[in-house]
């Protein structure tokens, strides 16, 4: 789930269930032991379920009512629900390299290392029988040698949101190639007024999505492929677009917040399907949706598939009943699933039988939504780790701001990005 314009949270720290009970059991250090056993109404184990601090109202509540559902149902486990604000990323990362670390975290990628370190453990068993029933296309990117080791809690789409009133006074359409982009995008730019918004440093996702509108994922297997004339075709049609002065650079309000759409300031902005209840709420139905146009005539069109996913420590002491929980909360309730993702949000449930039968997905542009991403969703591969793309996203930096012949600076940068890659354990 994105950051969205308000964070709140009724309490800090962690809140400890057990068989029902909450009690809060630490003094806000998100890094403070679970209790044990001792401390846990009788309990023979505590769980401790780290949540990045979540934007929507209402997640943490949610949170905690599930880990108190679950120890009703069992209380030989009593769960520790901690709420992690500020850099999530850095704190699990640290936390994970101790054998005190959470029994059950979210991250957004699971990488080799993560695998080979054991800070992840194999799925497979938790997904059981239902696993046909999440969408392939998530979960191989946290598929290694032939195991899953996460489960998807949200699938968040992104593609491009527009108005159509805007669209209607310029005589624009829905472009149908990524040429028609950019000419709308400057038909569409007058006064204050910007044709489109991908973030305020003006490239964003688009130096992914747009290779891979052109048929290129940039690495396939082990082998680095964004050295290609695709890619080349690709950023070069992105720096015209950057140089068009069509995009909106430095908002008050990052990509991911709906407001310069909702203010006019820009006709088209690359968002995520969070925005739709506010955007709904702020212009009624004065906005439609798009994925990425194929690049051309030979291309195709994308939905980025994002969202977290939901991993049990492989070096748990208490693996059995964590993956007993993941499985209850994010495999076996569906009741979960809806409510966590369409509660105090807007997300795709990531088992498909739960997001055909969502009330709030049947409709309008939720319903646009996710049938575009059944037929042209796209998940980051999962060799594409940040240490591997690194020198691309830099590449692509000095192609589109600094005019640096795309040629040369993508094989440089796919000689750095092969080294990384060579060197991520093969599972």
């Amino acid at each position: 789930m994105a950051r969205l314009i308000t964070r709140r949270g009724f309490l800090t720290g962690s809140v400890l269930f057990v068989a029902g009970a909450a009690t809060a059991c630490s003094t806000g250090d998100p890094l403070a032991r679970s209790g044990d056993a001792s401390s846990s109404g009788g309990a023979k184990i505590t769980l401790n379920h780290w949540y990045h601090e979540y934007g929507e109202e209402g997640t943490q509540q949610a949170a905690m009512r599930y880990a108190e559902e679950f120890t009703r149902a069992n209380p030989d486990i009593a769960v520790k629900v901690s709420w992690i604000p500020g850099d999530y990323a850095t704190k699990w990362t640290a936390a994970v390299l101790t054998d005190e670390g959470p029994d059950v975290y979210e991250v957004n990628d699971v990488s080799p290392n993560m695998v080979q370190a054991k800070q992840v453990a194999p799925l497979d068993d938790v997904l059981g029988p239902e696993k046909s029933d999440f969408n392939p296309a998530v979960l191989e990117p946290y598929t290694w040698g032939g195991e899953v080791y996460a489960i998807p809690m949200i699938i968040d789409p992104k593609l491009f949101f527009y108005r159509k009133s805007l669209f209607a006074e310029a005589g624009v359409t829905v472009p149908t190639s990524f040429a028609e982009l950019i000419d709308a995008a400057k038909r569409l730019t007058k006064g204050k007024q910007k044709g489109l918004f991908v973030g305020n440093e003006g490239i964003g996702d688009l130096e992914r999505v747009i290779p891979w509108s052109n048929g290129n994922m940039l690495v396939e297997d082990r082998k680095i492929v964004f050295n290609d004339p695709k890619v080349i075709e690709a950023l070069v049609a992105v720096k015209e677009l950057y140089d068009s002065k069509s995009l909106l650079l430095g908002y008050t309000t990052d990509w991911w917040d709906p407001g310069a759409l909702i203010s006019g300031a820009a006709a088209m902005q690359w968002l995520g399907m969070w925005a739709v209840p506010g955007l709904t709420d702020a212009i009624g139905d004065d906005f439609g949706v798009f994925p990425v146009p194929p690049f051309d005539a030979d291309g195709r069109s994308v939905v980025d598939m994002g969202g977290w996913v939901q991993v049990v420590n492989g070096k748990s002491k208490h693996l059995e009943a964590a993956k007993k929980y993941v499985r209850w909360l994010w495999v076996e309730n569906k009741q979960v699933q809806t409510d966590w993702s369409l509660g105090y949000g807007f997300h795709i449930p990531p088992r498909i039988s739960a997001a055909a039968a969502a009330d709030k997905l049947q409709t309008g542009p939720a319903k646009e939504i996710l049938d575009a991403s059944s037929e042209h969703g796209v998940k980051q591969p999962a060799l594409w780790t940040p240490e591997v793309r690194q020198p691309y996203t830099d590449a692509v930096t000095d192609i589109v701001k600094k005019g640096a012949d795309p040629a040369k600076t993508l094989a440089a940068a796919a000689e750095r990005s092969q080294d990384i890659l060579d060197r991520v354990p093969v599972l």
